[in-house]
């Protein structure tokens, strides 16, 4: 209970800094008598603005918050994760809850802050633009939820770019508050649109800002789940040693230097991809040689259904992909360089073992 309550208040304190540090920034560069010099061209000033918002958001992902409870300040992110097996059901509820107070908290610190600007841009509650029905607003969001989880969700899944989903994901909302911003203020999150139209107070139209994001990452978690077979590797945005992962469906496993990660003889139900870090590999005592990045440990028990063949060390903290046989055929198949990987360590083991053979013939001769 204790670390569920560690997460949340991480949740809740990551999400206020987010929207504390994003409402300020829109009343700066929006707010009535704002020291900001003004923009004449309205496309600059959304692109400075969604710089400033989503560089916060950025900024809590990689923030010790953010390494902790996983950084979704976000209750869509959060369903999302959810339908696809990787967050717990006891914990979304707690997690909803987190945000909504922490969007509530940093909106009202923004408004303490700067009250006659915050005020000015009615604090910075989201609503459909000039010209623009609900029904317009509505499918933007919509639209702009799915792409944003499903771009996390393509992210957090490949080894080559999980570790930068934050500054992807941000660049990717600065985007959209340059383009879809006149449309419908770009929310894609409930807790944002929620805490300002709560302490306003707005309410038309507020519906379209719970509806539409939560819908979008939903069908992104369908898209994802049938489109790329299967689910994300964890619900974690930014993986790192230096703290536990919370979820217990984590698909990562953190190793440091000198730690066992299998024995020679045991049994083993899974394989691992090795992302980051140095494995030594030894059989008897005597050292077979040493993995890197990109490289497989553990297949052979995996494939052959056997007892692991040596036993491998960490020689450098480390972070290790499972792959059990559920898994084996979607990895392989959402990652083909991963497979060709795999076929060139079998092929290197097949011909070091005819080298041995060969070996052995020539001193029988």
């Amino acid at each position: 209970m204790r670390r569920n309550l560690s997460m949340y208040a991480c949740e809740l304190a990551g999400t206020a800094l987010m929207l504390f540090w994003g409402i300020s920034a829109i009343a700066l560069m929006w707010g009535s008598g704002s020291p900001m010099p003004v923009m004449p061209v309205p496309a600059l000033r959304r692109l400075v603005t969604g710089l400033l918002f989503a560089g916060g958001a950025t900024a809590v992902v990689y923030s010790p918050l953010g390494k902790r409870s996983g950084a979704h300040i976000n209750p869509a992110v959060t369903l999302a994760f959810w339908m696809l097996g990787k967050l717990p059901g006891r914990d979304v509820a707690g997690y909803i809850i987190a945000q909504v107070l922490g969007a509530i908290a940093g909106t009202a610190a923004a408004a303490f802050m700067w009250p006659g600007l915050v005020r000015s841009i009615q604090y910075a509650a989201t609503a459909p633009g000039d010209g623009w029905t609900w029904v317009g607003a509505l499918i933007a969001e919509v639209l702009s939820t799915f792409a944003l989880v499903f771009l996390i969700f393509v992210c957090v899944n490949k080894p080559s770019i999980a570790a930068r989903t934050g500054l992807i994901a941000g660049a990717f909302v600065t985007v959209l508050v340059v383009i879809e911003a006149p449309v419908s203020g770009t929310s894609v999150n409930p807790a944002r649109s929620l805490a300002p139209a709560l302490l306003a107070p707005i309410y038309k139209d507020q519906w379209i800002y719970v509806v539409g994001p939560i819908a979008g990452a939903l069908l992104a978690a369908v898209a994802y789940q049938h489109g790329c077979g299967g689910s994300t590797v964890c619900a974690k945005l930014y993986h790192t040693a230096e703290y536990r992962c919370p979820f217990p469906t984590c698909g990562y496993r953190l190793v440091a230097g000198g730690e066992i990660v299998m024995r020679e003889g045991e049994v083993g139900d899974e394989a691992y991809l090795l992302e980051r870090g140095a494995l030594r590999v030894t059989r008897g005592g005597v050292e077979l040689g040493q993995l890197g990045r990109g490289d497989w440990v553990g297949e052979m028990s995996l494939l052959l259904d056997e007892p692991r063949s040596a036993t491998v060390v960490a020689l450098t903290d480390a972070q290790l992909r499972r792959v059990t046989r559920d898994s084996f055929g979607r990895v392989l198949a959402a990652h083909p360089d991963r497979t060709q990987e795999l076929l060139r360590q079998l092929a290197r083991r097949v011909r070091e073992a005819n080298g041995r053979l060969a070996a052995g013939i020539g001193e029988g001769r």
